[in-house]
C-alpha cells in the first residue's frame, strides 16, 4: 500500500512539474512574442520564474529587457544603474542554470560594458564574457563577429593579448560572409583606430574584400596609400587566379573537353580584365608584368583554339582569334597555332594560282604570315594580285583593304617603297577612312621625299584623329561615377593633361584616371589638373575618369606629343 501511494505521489508531482514547465514556457513566449510594453514583459517573466525557476531562458529574457531599459535611461543615472544591476543579476542567474549559453555570456558582456561606461562596479570583466561567448560558439558565427566588432570599438582599452584575440575573431568571421559584414566592420574601424595595419591583419586574402576596403577608403578620401596598396594586392590575387584558371583550362584541352577549356580561358581573361596595374602607383611589384602578359597571350590562344575546334571554322564573329593574334608576338607559339589550324584543314594550301577565292581566309593567313615575318611570301601575293582582275563585293571590301595594307607594309619591310605606295593607294581607295592605311601611305611619301603628297595625306590623317584639345564643357561626374572619353591618335608618346575642379567649393575629391584600361593617375583633385604620360597605338584609345569620393567638374583634355589635329 505505501509503495502504491508513493507511485501516485510521484506521478502527481510529475504532472505538476510538467504543468509548471508548460505554464512557464507559455508565459515566457507571451513576454517575448506578444507583450510590447517593457513593464508587461517584466511582469510575465517574473510570473514565469515563480512558476518554474529552472528555465534559463526566462532570466535571460528578463536580463535583455532590463538592459534595453537601462540603455534607454542613460540620462537618469539612478534608474540606469538599477536597471543595469538587475540585468547583470538576471544574466548571471541564467548562466548558473546554463553555463554553456554563448548568448547569455554575450549579453552579460554587453551589460558589463555599458555599466563600465557609467563607472559602475561590475562583478566580472566584460572582455572575459565576450571571450567565453566566442569560445562557446565554434567558428565563423555571428557572435564571433558581433563580439569582435564591439571589442574593436573599445580597441584602445584592450591589452595586447586581448587585441590579438579580437583580430582572430574578426578574421575568422569575415570569409564568405559578403560585403555588408565587412562594411559594418570598416565603419567601426573608421570611428576608432583607422590603423591600416590592423585591417591588414583582419582582412582575408581575398580580392573582393580588398576592393571593398579600397572603395571604402576612396569614398571617404582616407589613406590613399593604403587604398592603392589594397588594390595592388587584389590585382596580384587576380593574376594568380587567372594563372590557376589557365592551368585548369589547359588540362581540359588536353582531355579534349573544349567547352570547359573555353570557359576556363574566359575566366582567366575575366580575372586579368580587372587588373589596372595599381602596383605602378604603389611602387612595389606584387606580380611580374611578364607573367600577366604570358597568361593573357596563352589564355587568348587557348580560347581561340577552343573556338576553332568547336566550330571548325576561322569565322571570327566576336574577334576572339583576332584578339589572340594582336596579343601574340612569339614565333614558336604562332607556329604551333598555324600548325593547329592546318591540321584541321582550315588553311588550304592548294590553288595558290588563285588565292583570292576566299578573301577573309586569305586576309587571315596573310596576317599570320606577317606576324611570322614572311614578308616575301606576302609580296608574292601582291604580284599575283597585280596581274589579276578582281571584282570585290561590298562585303569583301574590309578583307580586301586589309590584304592590300599587309602587302604594302610587307613591301616597306623589304624596302620596296614604290611598290608599297601602290598597294597603300589601292587600300585607300577600298577603305578611305582607314587610319592605318593613311599612316602607311604617309610613311611611303616621306621616304620618297614627296612632300606635297605627304602633306595631303597628313591632312587626311588630321581629319580622322582627335584634336589636341578636347573641351569637356563643364560636365559633372557624380560620386562613384565614371565617364569614358574616346580618343583617336596617330600613335606614339603623349603627355595628357586633364583639367577639372571640385564640384563643391573647398572640395577634396579623389579622382582616378585610366588610360586604355590601366591606371595612369589617382590623386586628390583639388590641384585642378592631372598630368601623365603614355604611349598610344595608332587608332582609338580610351580615357576613363572616375570621381571616387566627390563630384568633379571636367574642363578640358590637352594632348601633346606626336601629331594631333
Amino acid at each position: 500500500m505505501p509503495k502504491k501511494v508513493l507511485t501516485i505521489a510521484a506521478l502527481a508531482a510529475l504532472v505538476v512539474l510538467q504543468a509548471a514547465f508548460a505554464w512557464n514556457a507559455r508565459l515566457c513566449w507571451r513576454a517575448k512574442a506578444v507583450a510590447t510594453d517593457p513593464d508587461e514583459k517584466i511582469r510575465l517573466l517574473h510570473r514565469a520564474e515563480a512558476v518554474f525557476p529552472w528555465n534559463d531562458a526566462v532570466p535571460f529574457e528578463l536580463g535583455k529587457v532590463y538592459f534595453e531599459r537601462g540603455a534607454e535611461a542613460l540620462g537618469d543615472p539612478a534608474a540606469r544603474d538599477a536597471l543595469f544591476r538587475r540585468a547583470s543579476e538576471s544574466f548571471l542567474r541564467s548562466l548558473r542554470l546554463n553555463p554553456g549559453s554563448p548568448a547569455a555570456h554575450f549579453e552579460l558582456g554587453q551589460t558589463l560594458l555599458y555599466a563600465s561606461y557609467a563607472a559602475l562596479p561590475t562583478p566580472l570583466a566584460y572582455f572575459d564574457e565576450y571571450r567565453r561567448a566566442a569560445e562557446l560558439t565554434g567558428h565563423n558565427s555571428q557572435i564571433h563577429f558581433d563580439a569582435g566588432k564591439v571589442l574593436l570599438g573599445n580597441w584602445d582599452a584592450l591589452a595586447p593579448g586581448e587585441k590579438d584575440f579580437v583580430v582572430g575573431l574578426l578574421k575568422s568571421s569575415l570569409p564568405g560572409k559578403g560585403e555588408e559584414r565587412l562594411l559594418d566592420l570598416l565603419e567601426t574601424w573608421n570611428l576608432t583606430t583607422r590603423d591600416p595595419g590592423l585591417i591588414d591583419r583582419i582582412l582575408p586574402d581575398d580580392a573582393a574584400a580588398l576592393r571593398t576596403y579600397a572603395r571604402f577608403l576612396g569614398e571617404r578620401s582616407l589613406l590613399l596609400d593604403a587604398r592603392q596598396t589594397a588594390l595592388a594586392r587584389a590585382e596580384a590575387i587576380e593574376v594568380a587566379r587567372a594563372g590557376s584558371e589557365l592551368d585548369r583550362g589547359r588540362r581540359e584541352a588536353d582531355s579534349f573537353r573544349m567547352a570547359a577549356a573555353s570557359a576556363r580561358s574566359a575566366a582567366a581573361l575575366e580575372a586579368l580584365g580587372s587588373v589596372k596595374f595599381y602596383q605602378t602607383l604603389v611602387g612595389r611589384e606584387l606580380f611580374d608584368p611578364r607573367e600577366f602578359v604570358r597568361i593573357n597571350k596563352t589564355a587568348r590562344r587557348l580560347l581561340a583554339m577552343a573556338r576553332i575546334e568547336e566550330t571548325r571554322s576561322l569565322a571570327d564573329e566576336d574577334g576572339t582569334i583576332a584578339a589572340y593574334l594582336d596579343a601574340e608576338d612569339e614565333f614558336t607559339a604562332l607556329g604551333e597555332f598555324e600548325t593547329f589550324i592546318k591540321e584541321r584543314g582550315l588553311l588550304d594550301e592548294a590553288g595558290t594560282d588563285s588565292p583570292f577565292k576566299d578573301l577573309r581566309t586569305l586576309a587571315f593567313r596573310m596576317g599570320l604570315d606577317f606576324k611570322l615575318n614572311r614578308y616575301r611570301d606576302i609580296a608574292r601575293v601582291g604580284s599575283l594580285l597585280t596581274s589579276s582582275s578582281l571584282v570585290i563585293a561590298p562585303s569583301g571590301k574590309p578583307s580586301y583593304a586589309r590584304i592590300l595594307r599587309l602587302i604594302g607594309e610587307s613591301d616597306l619591310k623589304l624596302d620596296n617603297v614604290y611598290e608599297a605606295g601602290e598597294f597603300y593607294r589601292k587600300a585607300r581607295e577600298a577603305a578611305p577612312g582607314d587610319l592605318e592605311v593613311l599612316l602607311g601611305l604617309e610613311r611611303c611619301y616621306s621616304r620618297l621625299s614627296d612632300q606635297a603628297k605627304a602633306d595631303e595625306v597628313r591632312q587626311a590623317i588630321g581629319r580622322l584623329i582627335g584634336p589636341g584639345e578636347i573641351d569637356l564643357g563643364g560636365r559633372v561626374i557624380g560620386k562613384g561615377e565614371t565617364v569614358k572619353i574616346d580618343l583617336v591618335t596617330s600613335g606614339g608618346p603623349r603627355t595628357i593633361r586633364l583639367e577639372f575642379s571640385p564640384a563643391a567649393a573647398g572640395g577634396h575629391p579623389l579622382v582616378s584616371v585610366f588610360l586604355n584600361g590601366r591606371v595612369a593617375w589617382e590623386k586628390y583633385g583639388d590641384t585642378g589638373s592631372a598630368e601623365f604620360t603614355g604611349t598610344l597605338g595608332a587608332g582609338p584609345a580610351s580615357l576613363e575618369i572616375s570621381a571616387v569620393s566627390e563630384p568633379v567638374v571636367l574642363g578640358r583634355i590637352v594632348l601633346a606629343g606626336a601629331a594631333t589635329r
